[in-house]
């Protein structure tokens, strides 16, 4: 929350709508990239093309169009590709942009260096064949990602600017367990990645991921519980409150079909779509948790500030 911190409390967007639209475009790239990325890893498609940047040595393959391997590995790439351009152009309006604030305008650039890390780690990926580490990296990476250009689109939302500090409440209540909700989203996800993507060696991370699941369960909604008990009147929290609940029951339902029916990364995957789109449904709507988590955390530092003239 670094960057929230650094925005002071009465900043308002001065650029207009369209750095808010971009950041939200930017927001949908990302949550494309990543189920992309998880339909290729669940149909074990990943090292559909074994060359990188190009595929088979080109921009647009046959394979890419004829085969499903090679369908899912390009677009993927090309998503990711798609998703660079915007944060890149994002973050040239948000830094010509005089009146933007320092962090908002170091959010931006975190998002745009973040977005090159993962292109550099998927890339050395295929390179290496796959490796645990740069596929653990690689996922983890992906959803602390669509979280920040997710948090940036709220900095740079009319919603942020109109968010009054509750007065009625203690200022700074609720930051601390928000913030380690987030924190253990975070840990779910690299958790989730490690038995995703690790040998049998690692079985007993995957286990760890299920019963880690409802210690995320209890915080997220405790914290959701304080935000809205204390913060209640403001503008999104009640609203991200329920949307999180529904998704954690959803996921955890999502979370035992996954268990039964996964079948590790084999090539042969790519004849079982159902099952794979179940999996890959599984990884998007953790994203998604772990991206309303954060906005939650947003909403209540933004809400729990002091009112201009005491100390934050």
């Amino acid at each position: 929350m670094t960057a929230l911190s650094q925005i002071a409390p009465s900043s308002a967007p001065a650029q207009g709508r369209g750095p808010f639209r971009l950041a939200v475009a930017t927001v949908f790239v990302v949550i494309l990239t990543i189920l992309k990325g998880a339909m290729t890893t669940s149909t074990g498609s990943g090292m559909a093309f074994s060359d990188w940047p190009l595929s088979d040595g080109e921009l647009m393959p046959e394979r890419s169009y004829t085969t499903l391997p090679g369908f899912f590995e390009h677009f993927h790439r090309l998503a990711g590709a798609t998703a660079g351009f915007c944060s890149l152009l994002l973050t040239v309006l948000v830094l010509r942009d005089r009146g933007t604030s320092q962090g908002v305008r170091r959010l931006a650039i975190g998002g745009l260096s973040l977005i090159i890390v993962q292109g550099v780690i998927g890339g050395v990926g295929v390179l290496k064949n796959l490796p645990m580490v740069t596929s653990v990296t690689h996922g983890t990476l992906a959803q602390v990602t669509l979280a920040v250009f997710a948090v940036l689109a709220f900095l740079l939302s009319a919603r942020w600017r109109d968010i009054a500090p509750v007065t009625a409440a203690v200022p700074g209540c609720g930051r601390k367990i928000a913030a380690i909700a987030v924190a253990f989203t975070i840990a779910q996800t690299v958790m989730g990645a490690i038995a995703r993507h690790g040998d049998r060696s690692h079985e007993h991370m995957l286990w760890g991921h299920v019963g880690n699941a409802f210690v995320v369960f209890l915080v997220v909604v405790i914290a959701a519980g304080v935000a809205v008990g204390k913060l209640g009147t403001t503008p999104g929290i009640r609203g991200l409150a329920q949307a999180l609940v529904g998704m954690l029951i959803g996921q955890i339902a999502l979370g035992f079909v996954a268990l039964v029916v996964r079948t590790g990364k084999s090539p042969e995957n790519v004849n079982h779509l159902v099952r794979a789109s179940l999996i890959s449904a599984h990884v998007l709507l953790g994203a998604l948790l772990t991206v309303a988590t954060t906005l939650l955390a947003a909403h209540v530092w933004r809400a729990s500030r002091r009112e201009p003239g005491g100390s934050a």
